[in-house]
């Protein structure tokens, strides 16, 4: 079984998804949900032994309000020193963590710079979603910005059930493909509605094929 988390989003619709009078193709759900998602670069430090050791991460994110602030998975800049945000086709801005969750590897950061007009992502209620239902990530795989990946939910788990390291997590499994830097991502519905936020791979053999997504119930 591989599994991958996705975290609370305890907050309600903020925008309503136009009415096309046809149904939606996935490349035009991915066009307009993109411009929400970010790309996180982030940087940190820690003495050893040996001096000075820095590191970086790579992970994604998504805008959920016009005030700047992009929700991402907590183990992508918690502890870290410099945090830059980037929209597609647009410069970097730095950004600060303002809020985090350990326990749901969840992290709130508030952009020092926002954009006028800025897209907002529309954030929709897990609850409703069951299993055989499609969705699609947009995330930083292995560094590849702005790559998409689509499948279904093949699975729920409650909180506790597969991984006592993020207690306040629900899961779903999902047959998307999701790799290292999808982390912090969002994971779509049907109707380009954010329903959670990935964050880490769980697999007995630590291989990434099939992925799956941890839930959260945004009520």
């Amino acid at each position: 079984m591989h599994a991958l988390a996705v975290s609370l989003l305890a907050v309600g619709l903020l925008i309503t998804m136009p009415s096309t009078g046809h149904p939606q193709t996935l490349g035009e759900m991915y066009r307009k949900a993109s411009t929400s998602v970010v790309v996180i670069r982030a940087k940190g430090r820690e003495v050893s032994r040996d001096g000075v050791v820095r590191f970086g991460e790579i992970g994604s994110g998504v805008l959920i309000s016009s005030d700047g602030k992009v929700v991402t998975a907590s183990h992508v800049v918690h502890g870290m020193e410099d945090i830059t945000v980037e929209f597609l086709g647009l410069a970097p801005v730095r950004a600060r963590v303002i809020g985090f969750q350990p326990g749901a590897d969840l992290a709130l950061l508030q952009l020092d710079v926002v954009a006028k007009n800025a897209p907002v992502a529309t954030l929709g209620d897990s609850n409703g979603v069951g299993v055989g239902d499609p969705v699609f990530v947009i995330g930083a795989p292995y560094g590849l910005t702005y790559s998409l990946s689509s499948g279904i939910i093949s699975a729920r788990w409650e909180p506790n059930t597969v991984t006592r390291d993020f207690p306040l997590a629900e899961f779903f499994q999902t047959t998307a493909t999701i790799n290292t830097g999808n982390s912090g991502g969002p994971m779509f519905n049907a109707a380009g509605e954010v329903i959670g936020i990935v964050s880490h791979n769980i697999s007995k053999s630590g291989a990434v094929r099939g992925s799956a997504s941890w839930s959260p119930p945004t009520r």
